[in-house]
């Protein structure tokens, strides 16, 4: 508990300093050339596949959803699934509080919608705006973003107190 309100207290300070960025900015753009060099991924969250069966799960817990954009070469997002979201899917709070969910965003792979129609993943990370990999949204039931996105991997210290905020900002709108 005092670690965690040390992190917080240091992340405040490090985001009330005029001049420092105020959520992670580096990462793998969408839209840039594939790698020469494919790394199988090690670590991965459960893919999206139906996320209007999600939308009834997290109606029914009042969990918010925390869905990733991915891309397969992205390194960043290597480092983040390892590190961060992999791990806070699998432990306590997180694991009961929210649910995780992959979106691949160069890859046209077929997902049940919020609304229950037919989409990609491609298609689903374009309407987010999901232009930088990794990108986290946290969303309601409806899709609905529920926090602000975390953009992104520069800050890996503060990363997983972005992502705890997040997902702590969006618990709180549902439980209200």
């Amino acid at each position: 508990m005092h670690r965690r309100r040390t992190i917080r207290a240091i992340l405040a300070f490090a985001l009330a300093v005029p001049g420092l960025p105020s959520r992670a900015q580096v990462g793998t753009r969408v839209d840039a050339p594939p790698r020469a060099s494919r790394r199988p991924r090690l670590h991965a969250l459960p893919p999206a596949v139906d996320l209007a069966a999600d939308a009834v799960a997290s109606r029914a817990r009042r969990v918010p959803i925390l869905l990733m954009f991915d891309r397969d070469d992205c390194p960043y997002c290597e480092r983040a699934l390892r590190e961060h979201l992999v791990p806070m899917s699998r432990d306590a709070p997180w694991r009961d509080d929210a649910l995780f969910r992959q979106v691949e965003v160069d890859k046209a792979l077929p997902v049940v919608d919020f609304d229950g129609s037919a989409t990609t993943h491609r298609a689903i990370a374009a309407r987010y705006g999901a232009t930088l990999t990794p990108t986290i949204f946290v969303v309601d039931a409806s899709g609905t973003s529920i926090a602000e996105p975390v953009v992104g991997l520069l800050t890996a210290d503060f990363y997983g107190a972005y992502l705890d905020d997040a997902l702590r900002k969006g618990l709180a709108k549902l439980r209200i």
